[in-house]
């Protein structure tokens, strides 16, 4: 059995895809599944099984906030730990430069500190029914420690649900 983390991204952003699966897997700690369909969401969350579900917001034909709502309702997917991927603070960041801090390498969704702006990470997350929420752009640093993060906050359930529903 490998050690390795099976994240699943759905992004309709197939060169965003291929750039966060190269990544993720040079790093030797994940395995990654893609698509850029979000018409696949539920079949493939179900078949792969993920640790991890990273998922866009804004795509053609379906909502991610959709796939979310989808997802946390269905036994067989609810226990999966989802981070919404979004452009959105990008472009927020681009229409108010003045109100936030913004570092190169540090994009404004991983500052867990106090921002001006009323939405940080955990807040869109809450908005979204995520567990988590990156703004692109992103390092491979950065969404390397978010998954984690999120997988070892949220990826108990997982385990403790597979536990608990065994009998001996």
């Amino acid at each position: 059995m490998s050690d390795k983390r099976k994240v699943l991204m759905i992004d309709d952003e197939s060169d965003l895809c291929f750039m966060v699966k190269n990544n993720l897997e040079s790093t030797g700690e994940f395995d990654v599944v893609t698509t850029n369909n979000p018409e696949q969401a539920e079949e493939l969350c179900k078949r792969e099984n993920p640790d991890v579900l990273l998922l866009d917001n804004v795509m053609p034909k379906r909502k991610g906030s959709d796939i979310v709502k989808a997802l946390k309702s269905d036994s067989a997917t609810k226990h999966i730990p989802i981070i919404i991927v979004s452009g959105k603070g990008e472009m927020v960041y681009s229409k108010k430069k003045d109100q936030f801090q913004w570092l190169p390498g540090n994009p404004m969704a991983r500052q867990r500190g106090e921002i001006i702006d009323e939405k940080n990470p955990r807040k869109a997350a809450e908005q979204y029914g995520a567990e988590d929420y990156v703004s692109k752009p992103f390092t491979t640093e950065v969404l390397t420690t978010v998954i984690k993060e999120v997988i070892e906050k949220y990826g108990r359930k997982k385990d403790e649900e597979t536990e608990g529903g065994e009998t001996l």
